[in-house]
């Protein structure tokens, strides 16, 4: 039997008796779900044998691992993984290999990640590249990220207020922007609570300041997207900036799903990558269809709720006889669509 044998139902660390630091040639880590060492073996001579039979050199106690799973030995081109007589294989890196096949495990660069059964491992050689020491992040640093955080926190509660400024009748402003900020106020308490109760469940830290500054500034940046297209719209009189600008707030929405997710499952960025693409792409999707369903054209119709100041129009005014040239082209779209039935009269006639 080799070098080393361990039972991995625990959560110490161990290392073999009797085995000098200066001896080992490998390390061999147990990670968890979120990419933390859970438990980490030393290994001091080739081969190395893993899986669930107790005559291995670590002994892993997950259902979905052989008996003999996989091997590890050293040869004069380095060191190459086996795999054994398995059902479920060996993930190495992206690949999945089966039974049999053989692999060369690389003596530098990154550390290698296996996945054998449920459990991951990760295979650290001495030529492999060690990732930096991590600061610790004094009381400064928690004072300067909690700059972004009220300076977003200002500058959405500006926006909010003259929103309501806005849209509001100068009698009802105090009291519609009170209860905009309360409601403000109430909804970020209540998504970034839910957002790190599941981070709490899921990486055992709530990471609350993270999730309030994803969400502060993501709502900065939709406050600007509802704001800047109409703008651009009205001063210049380019109603196609405001036809696609569903696009911006879905990848932003979609933005924010990815960095709250990523205090959830921090070990699985690519995942998460995919996750928030495809959610964009769904939502500009339907976005796009219902607008067609709507409107029989893919854009949005150009709407304001209100004007902005008419200082802030830079479009050249147009003549009289000219808005009504423009409306010319008008007449035969308009008179296709006056002899077309209505979306509810084909039905209506069939059931008279």
């Amino acid at each position: 039997m080799g070098a080393l044998m361990d039972v991995l139902c625990s959560d110490d660390e161990e290392a073999a008796p009797g085995l000098e630091r200066t001896s080992a040639r490998a390390l061999i880590e147990i990670l968890d779900r979120d990419g933390q060492v859970r438990q980490s073996i030393t290994v001091a001579r080739w081969p190395l044998r893993v899986g669930r039979a107790l005559d291995n050199d670590v002994v892993l106690c997950d259902p979905h691992v052989a008996a003999h799973h996989l091997g590890i030995d050293a040869s004069e081109s380095g060191l190459a993984l086996t795999v054994a007589d398995t059902r479920n294989g060996v993930h190495f890196g992206a690949r999945l290999l089966r039974s049999g096949d053989i692999a060369p495990l690389p003596a530098s660069g990154d550390a290698v990640e296996l996945r054998a059964g449920r459990t991951r491992l990760r295979v650290r050689l001495p030529g492999h590249t060690l990732a930096p020491e991590l600061v610790i992040a004094p009381a400064s640093s928690m004072r300067r990220r909690a700059v972004p955080i009220v300076l977003s926190a200002l500058v959405l509660l500006v926006g909010v207020l003259f929103n309501s400024y806005l849209v509001n009748d100068p009698d009802n402003f105090t009291r519609a922007a009170g209860s905009t900020v309360l409601s403000a106020i109430v909804g970020a308490a209540l998504w970034c609570g839910v957002w790190a109760m599941l981070s709490k469940i899921f990486t055992h830290q709530a990471h609350f300041g993270w999730h309030l500054r994803v969400f502060l500034f993501a709502a900065v940046a939709l406050m600007t997207l509802s704001i800047v297209p109409p703008l651009l719209a009205f001063a210049f009189s380019w109603p196609w900036a405001t036809d696609f600008d569903f696009v911006g707030e879905i990848a932003v929405a979609a933005g924010t799903l990815f960095f709250h997710l990523l205090a959830v499952e921090p070990a699985r960025h690519r995942m998460l990558k995919w996750t928030a693409l495809t959610c964009a792409l769904i939502g500009i999707g339907l976005t796009l269809w219902f607008n067609v369903q709507r409107t029989d054209r893919f854009g949005t119709e150009l709407y304001m709720n209100h004007l902005f100041p008419p200082a802030l129009r830079l479009a050249k005014p147009i003549t009289t006889d000219a808005f009504t040239d423009d409306l010319g082209p008008l007449k035969a779209t308009l008179d296709k669509k006056a002899r077309e039935p209505g979306r509810g009269d084909d039905a209506r006639a069939e059931d008279d």
